[in-house]
């Protein structure tokens, strides 16, 4: 991917438009990508999504909406080749007041942040093309000058480095205080989110992040709600496992996406993902989470909601392969072998005469 951009050589030059009208509004993540672009414009360095989220521990798809929230702000113009892959991005002079106005992300509520974020994120598992990125306004760096400087969000602070092991950065102080301020959680909540990643093996900030807008769409706002939400979804997560005969240790990140998807976005029981296990062993004779999600993916598109469904639904197609009884059997062919004259025989008759004794004569 190459770079273009107008600014003189050996200096990134960053315009104050950029800092006061864009900067503030967007996500962290998005503006770190944005000026490493501006340090690497017309440096000759030949870049590639993967080489992006190398230095960020992004993934590919991170970046690729870091870039499409750019270019939706007009700072940005991508050109894509025929097989929609970014080749090269131009940097473009800030939009007016006006203009800008018009494509600034609004101030929603942290509920439609969530669920924006969350769509944004679903989009992105399953198309490689650029998604549109959610609407997420982090706090400004005022803002969190003056949260940090209460007792209150100091002392989390404290508590998450103790968690996490390494003082905080400036990008993971601001997350914390997204939590706080935007999406409303108590310190309490904010803790036990970290000390749930923590305890998952997951704390980068995309997770935590991903953890925290769940919780905010599904309306938990206390640290009791958050253990129900998690531990329900845990008990079922190894109630599959289980079901599949894996022990000893957790899901993998993409059994746990399966998961959460037929749990949440087709919203199933336990018992209806059990019997997709069940019948997933029966066919294939081994633990697989692929062939399962066909079994419930299939169950969804047909609005399957119970097991009385399942019924009525096994009921269905054993009809459909049941073989008509009236069906009579066809004359048998002419052939070589049925062209003589049939015989009849008196069976008992016949045995009467083998059985009688013979008189010999002499």
């Amino acid at each position: 991917m190459k770079i273009f951009t107008d600014a003189p050589e050996g200096m990134t030059v960053v315009q104050n438009a950029f800092i006061d009208r864009f900067m503030p509004h967007a996500n962290g993540e998005f503006v770190k990508v944005y000026l490493y672009l501006l340090r690497c414009a017309d440096t000759g360095q030949e870049l590639s999504l993967a080489s992006i989220a190398d230095v960020f521990d992004h993934t590919e798809k991170d970046v690729r909406r870091a870039l499409s929230y750019w270019e939706k702000q007009q700072l940005l113009k991508l050109k894509l080749s025929p097989e929609d892959v970014i080749v090269s991005a131009t940097f473009l002079t800030p939009p007016s007041e006006e203009r800008a106005a018009d494509v600034r992300p609004d101030s929603d509520s942290p509920k439609k942040q969530a669920k924006a974020a969350k769509m944004s994120d679903e989009t992105a598992l399953h198309e490689d093309k650029p998604s549109s990125a959610a609407k997420i306004q982090m706090p400004s760096r005022a803002r969190v000058k003056e949260f940090s400087s209460q007792e209150e969000i100091r002392q989390l602070f404290f508590v998450a480095e103790q968690y996490l092991k390494h003082t905080l950065s400036s990008a993971e102080q601001s997350d914390l205080i997204y939590y706080y301020d935007t999406l409303h959680f108590s310190p309490d909540l904010i803790e036990y989110l970290i000390e749930y990643c923590v305890s998952k093996d997951s704390t980068s900030r995309h997770y935590m992040r991903k953890v925290a807008l769940g919780w905010a769409e599904a309306g938990v706002s206390t640290v009791a709600q958050a253990k129900h939400d998690t531990n329900l979804y845990n008990k079922n997560y190894y109630a599959v496992l289980n079901a599949f005969g894996i022990k000893g240790r957790a899901p993998a990140e993409p059994e746990q996406e399966k998961m959460a998807r037929w749990f949440g976005e087709f919203g199933f029981s336990i018992d209806l993902v059990l019997e997709a296990c069940k019948r997933t062993i029966r066919s294939t004779h081994q633990p697989s989470f692929e062939y399962a999600d066909s079994i419930l993916t299939s169950w969804h598109e047909l609005g399957v909601k119970s097991m009385e469904d399942i019924v009525l639904l096994d009921a269905q197609h054993k009809q459909k392969q049941k073989k008509p009884a009236d069906k009579q059997t066809a004359p048998a062919a002419f052939n070589r072998f049925n062209n003589f004259y049939q015989r009849k025989y008196d069976y008992s008759q016949l045995e009467k005469k083998l059985l009688k004794p013979t008189n010999n004569t002499t």
